[in-house]
């Protein structure tokens, strides 16, 4: 999984992206109690947050794609 590093704007893209397309893996992962990884579940309307933002990162990504 890509993670965010501070310096690196797409980098937020990458990680959002991958999230997204994943999420069913990542609610099962952090919804299992064994795994004691539940403070890290994200609700419904996280996760809309989190389509928002990657949708308009996803435009700002395909215009650097032009620039570069």
């Amino acid at each position: 999984m890509p993670h965010d590093v501070t310096v690196r704007w797409n980098s937020t893209f990458d990680m959002l992206d991958f999230a997204v397309e994943h999420i069913t893996s990542i609610n099962f992962i952090t919804g299992d109690r064994d795994m004691k990884l539940r403070k890290y579940e994200l609700s419904e309307s996280d996760w809309d947050i989190a389509r928002q933002l990657r949708d308009v990162l996803k435009v700002c990504n395909f215009i650097r794609s032009f620039i570069y």
